[in-house]
């Protein structure tokens, strides 16, 4: 049962360190919640509320990357691009402080730093009671000065995509500029130093075949101002591949881990980009209801008879019931093993 997609290239010490400081200030919530979060779903243990929530509050995006799925034509068409009211987000979040949810992410498939109102939602979030706050970002848009606000108004983690480097970066961030990215990300250090803050931890993360040539420069680049590092293989978000090899007795964990409500309040799972399985609509349903409702009780009692990428769109899509296997590669001077898509290129827009 696979958790999550990450290959992390830091040593054991400074992810040690990360999660420390993901944990400041509620050290023994965290604690709980990772052994909820790890443990309830291999025993099919269902929480009374999702530990976690993803609060999509923009749909759309600033960049057109090569590999990205919103720059398809189902993705077009089955999403509108658009902004998440804020009255919305407010009886959200309202709901995940009355059942205790320890963490939200105000991301999933756009771009939250364009939404007018994100250091306000920050701000409201953490001053309702959500214990970790975090987000996505591709670092366009967000400038120091909008970072020093979301650092002040209590954002606890942030990731950025940041795919390879110069000429690399820019082919595939378009239409970002590296030097521009980067230097932004020292200003972010050097924000949060001046500050004598910990948070947000800054994680960095790219795919894959972005870096391989360049993996222990990218490390020694970004290990002085982030907390982490981390890359990914190659997903296929473009829906290309035709010929694909799932894990024959996949249990997926996400269904006791979260849940994911889009820009327009319709609940998805955070995995489901194009929204083929739609848990319920939150804008008139409550979040607890629709955890317990019968879209995701039945998904639940699929994937506990290993039939949920079978018969479930979303799971046919989804990177996590498919087969991968581990590859030797280099990282400067020492080698590493990193996690590959069986039959899958690694070759970026394809």
């Amino acid at each position: 049962m696979r958790i999550n997609k990450d290959q992390i290239i830091l040593s054991r010490w400074k992810q040690f360190q990360f999660s420390y400081h993901r944990a400041r200030g509620h050290l023994l919530g965290y604690l709980k919640n990772r052994a909820i979060w790890y443990y309830f779903p291999k025993i099919h243990l269902l929480t009374e509320f999702p530990t976690h929530v993803d609060l999509e509050i923009s749909s759309a995006c600033d960049l057109k990357c090569p590999m990205c799925y919103t720059r398809t034509d189902d993705f077009k068409k089955q999403v509108k691009k658009q902004f998440m009211d804020y009255d919305l987000f407010k009886k959200l979040v309202n709901e995940c402080v009355q059942y205790k949810a320890y963490s939200i992410r105000i991301s999933l498939r756009g771009e939250p730093f364009i939404h007018p109102n994100v250091i306000d939602m920050i701000r409201y979030a953490k001053d309702a009671g959500i214990k970790e706050v975090a987000s996505l970002t591709n670092n366009y848009r967000l400038t120091p000065e909008m970072f020093e606000q979301a650092m002040k108004a209590g954002l606890d983690w942030l990731t950025i995509s940041f795919d390879g480097l110069r000429e690399t970066y820019e082919q595939v961030r378009q239409p970002a500029k590296f030097e521009e990215s980067l230097n932004k990300i020292k200003e972010y250090k050097r924000i949060k130093d001046k500050a004598g803050s910990i948070k947000p931890v800054l994680k960095v993360q790219s795919v894959w075949p972005a870096i391989k040539d360049c993996a222990q420069e990218y490390y020694s680049l970004f290990e002085p101002y982030v907390e982490m590092i981390a890359s990914n293989p190659l997903i296929d978000y473009l829906h290309k591949d035709k010929e694909i090899e799932y894990i024959e007795d996949f249990d997926c964990p996400v269904l006791y881990q979260r849940i994911a409500v889009g820009s327009d309040g319709q609940a998805i799972c955070c995995n489901d980009e194009f929204g083929d399985d739609i848990f319920g609509d939150a804008t008139r349903e409550s979040i607890h209801s629709l955890w317990h409702g019968k879209n995701m009780s039945r998904a639940r009692q699929l994937h506990r008879e290993h039939r949920g990428y079978k018969e479930l769109v979303m799971c046919q899509k989804c990177y996590l019931p498919r087969r991968t296997q581990l590859e030797m590669e280099r990282m400067g001077e020492r080698k590493i093993l990193v996690e590959k898509y069986t039959g899958r290129t690694e070759e970026i827009g394809k």
